[in-house]
């Protein structure tokens, strides 16, 4: 997977312009995205240019702020025969414009963000109020989630927006939507077992660095490196660094046409680390 031309790139982007018609782009097709995923709270976001759809496809994309119709937005790449998903959401904003010789559709897209606005919670939980608060989400699946966190033992009343009110009731935890799915999880605490190994032979792209305990490392595209989940860095330039890391922020910057195809790492030392 090392140094790959762009001839050997492979992506699949869909977008679900109603319940019977989907958009599907692939190669040969320019496409460019940038997107940025995080345990932080906050919504993952994407922006996606493709390059020259038929006037059809064009317009069946456009969308404003302010309308309320969803359309779902799924970018998985990778490398011919092995295409993986590293975007799931809807688009917020969607347009045309000319640049030069190209007519470009921008998508300015948000996982998690149709629910975001437009969720709304009022009841009385007297068990799980997460489970309670999901019910009023319904394009956000439930995922991971750590069984050592805070449940209320006599009636709440929750009443508000519903992604608000998960940030209300959750503390401590790190919580996140991720390709349209609530994972929660503690410190300690990854979605899964597996552990990746990121070297130069697997793409390792420059000498990982560290401030404030936070490891940074670019790699190759890699959509097997997930957030809340594990890698093991093994840098001959940075052995000081190397060991078994929690991403706890990827970005993603990749042109099918251009020389980006790569990502952006940010971890923590992963430590004693349980797997939920």
């Amino acid at each position: 997977m090392v140094n790959p031309s762009r001839f050997e790139r492979d992506y699949q982007l869909t977008i679900q312009v109603s319940d019977s018609k989907a958009v599907v782009v692939r190669p040969p097709f320019r496409i460019s995205f940038q997107a940025d995923k995080s345990v932080d709270r906050s919504l993952n976001k994407a922006t996606i240019k493709i390059y020259n759809m038929s006037p059809d496809n064009r317009l069946a994309v456009v969308k404003d702020a302010e309308d309320k119709k969803k359309l779902g937005v799924e970018l998985l790449v990778g490398y011919k025969g092995s295409v993986e998903r590293i975007f799931k959401g809807s688009i917020h904003v969607g347009e045309n414009a000319r640049e030069g010789a190209d007519m470009v559709t921008t998508l300015d897209c948000q996982d998690g963000g149709y629910d975001f606005r437009y969720s709304f919670t009022s009841k009385c939980v007297d068990s799980d109020p997460i489970n309670a608060i999901l019910a009023d989400m319904p394009n956000t699946n439930k995922g991971k989630i750590t069984p050592n966190r805070p449940t209320t033992t006599r009636p709440r009343v929750l009443v508000g927006n519903s992604y608000k009110l998960i940030g209300r009731t959750l503390k401590d935890q790190q919580w996140f939507i991720d390709d349209e799915t609530l994972n929660v999880v503690n410190k300690d605490e990854v979605l899964s077992e597996f552990i990746p190994v990121v070297q130069a032979s697997t793409g390792l792209l420059n000498t990982p660095t560290r401030e404030e305990k936070k490891v940074t490392v670019q790699t190759l595209m890699n959509p097997a490196l997930r957030c809340a989940s594990l890698f093991k860095l093994n840098s001959t330039t940075a052995p000081h660094l190397n060991g078994v890391y929690k991403i706890q922020a990827i970005g993603y910057d990749g042109d099918y046409e251009g020389s980006n195809w790569s990502q952006v790492i940010t971890a923590v030392q992963a430590g004693d680390y349980k797997v939920i």
